[in-house]
């Protein structure tokens, strides 16, 4: 019998220098992956390159994307994961 091998589960940070929130939301990620392992990518909004996200997120970071799906933004709440 094949094991089955569970999907990798890749979050990304849309985030900025200033970003205060991100800093919590950062930290509270760091604990849930405690349980639910994943690998962490973060996109500064504000690096050229990036201007389609800064366009879109500018008023709203931190947001997180789960496999390059919208998850959430503004905060993590460790309880609701």
């Amino acid at each position: 019998m094949a094991s089955r091998i569970a999907p990798r589960l890749v979050l990304t940070m849309f985030t900025h220098s200033r970003c205060q929130l991100c800093v919590t939301a950062k930290e509270a990620l760091e604990i849930v992956r405690q349980r639910v392992p994943f690998e962490m990518k973060e996109v500064d909004i504000r690096q050229p390159g990036n201007e389609k996200w800064f366009e879109e997120y500018k008023f709203d970071v931190p947001v997180i994307h789960a496999n390059d799906e919208f998850l959430l933004w503004h905060r993590v709440n460790v309880d609701d994961t």
